[in-house]
């Protein structure tokens, strides 16, 4: 069985409600049944009870961010084509700054 993608709310989300229950998966599995969430362990919400055991007893990976998508994009492109550039203008234009690409 594979390990579940959890976005970082998610991921954050789940490690709160482990430490809540002191590590009890059980425990995280009928709050989550039963909706029990509150501000810090909202984003369980969104997340089915399927999603929420395999998370727990199979295990599970963070979602990358857009500024790691970018920079795994960026680092796949030729070191001495243009696209570089490229993409360091369009960052520039939007005002955003990734570390490992223009800060």
């Amino acid at each position: 069985m594979q390990k579940v993608l959890l976005s970082k709310k998610e991921a954050t989300a789940l490690k709160n409600a482990l430490e809540r229950s002191r590590g009890d998966k059980s425990s995280v599995i009928q709050w989550h049944s039963h909706n029990l969430w509150d501000e810090k362990t909202a984003p369980l919400n969104d997340v089915d009870l399927d999603t929420v055991c395999k998370a727990l007893y199979v295990g599970y990976e963070v979602e990358p961010g857009p500024e790691e998508k970018v920079l795994e994009i960026y680092n796949d492109l030729e070191v001495n084509g243009r696209a570089r550039e490229i993409v360091k203008e369009v960052l520039k234009i939007f005002n955003i700054q990734i570390k490992g690409i223009n800060c």
